[in-house]
């Protein structure tokens, strides 16, 4: 018998190739996993479902993960019963100070930290000065401006709404290139994040906010890079609606680093029948 564990989970994803477990390659899913068996004291390597499966050096300060652990976990040195509390001081003892556990629920079986998800929200920062903001260097994509801010929103109303997004995803291995990958973006914003800094030549630091049913493999970062282009007058709306109504990935934007990438929410709730969720039709590759 097994009982299924939901874990919240913030993460700088600076030295990691990654969420999902990759052979040889160091990833947050591998060092939860290692933290479960060594506090669960598990003969083999549990297995992680996540809200989203964010990319090399994509940060989170909002991933939901669920795993089946064993009902009767062993008992902590002094005797307690493992608990959610336990469960969050063991994990945060074991993991490296990169990744954190910020929450920990006992679930219903039928809760899927995938499927479950009706909505993610993801930002990403832009560092627009002259010279790179070394303190923003693991979070911030530096970009020498000045970038149209207002054209960039005028630009991010455009993929509000129910679109295929194939110029800017990578396709999952053993897909046709003929089958759509459609996404419903719910809003999309720039703004321009107040902060104070004493670096000579910083400017604004602007902040990316988009939320949508799911996302697909590099969505946000090529996304944001066809909309820097826009900002900067390589691009404009015209080419951007062609992107939507074409599938032509050779015609977009180069996808923006990773580091400037952050998963900052997941929701669930909604999309429940009797009880149990229903299933949405994502790709394997579903998140960022």
């Amino acid at each position: 018998m097994t009982r299924r564990w939901r874990l919240d989970v913030a993460y700088d994803g600076s030295a990691f190739h990654g969420f999902a477990s990759q052979p040889g390659l160091v990833t947050v899913a591998g060092a939860l996993e290692v933290a479960l068996q060594r506090l669960c004291r598990l003969e083999g390597l549990p297995r992680l479902v996540c809200a989203g499966r964010t990319d090399a050096g994509v940060h989170a300060l909002a991933q939901v993960v669920h795993v089946d652990l064993p009902e009767h976990l062993p008992a902590s040195r002094n005797g307690e019963e493992m608990d959610e509390r336990l469960m969050l001081r063991g994990l945060n003892h074991k993991l490296p100070a990169s990744v954190q556990v910020t929450a920990v629920a006992q679930v219903a079986d039928s809760f899927d930290a995938r499927r479950s998800a009706t909505e993610r929200a993801y930002r990403y920062l832009i560092d627009e000065g002259l010279a790179p903001d070394p303190l923003l260097r693991h979070m911030a994509w530096h970009v020498d401006g000045p970038l149209d801010l207002d054209a960039m929103n005028d630009a991010s109303q455009l993929v509000v709404g129910s679109h295929d997004f194939r110029s800017f995803c990578r396709r999952v291995p053993g897909t046709s290139p003929l089958e759509g990958i459609v996404r419903n973006v719910l809003s999309a914003k720039w703004s321009v994040e107040q902060r104070e800094s004493a670096h000579p030549a910083s400017a604004r630091l602007l902040r990316f906010d988009i939320r949508a049913n799911a996302f697909c493999h590099t969505m946000v970062r090529s996304l944001v890079g066809q909309l820097v282009a826009i900002g900067a007058g390589r691009s404009n709306n015209d080419e951007l609606e062609l992107l939507l109504s074409v599938s032509d990935r050779h015609r977009a934007a180069d996808p923006a680093p990773g580091h400037g990438l952050c998963l900052i929410g997941v929701t669930y709730g909604v999309g429940m029948l009797d009880g149990v969720p229903i299933p949405l039709d994502l790709d394997e590759n579903d998140g960022e």
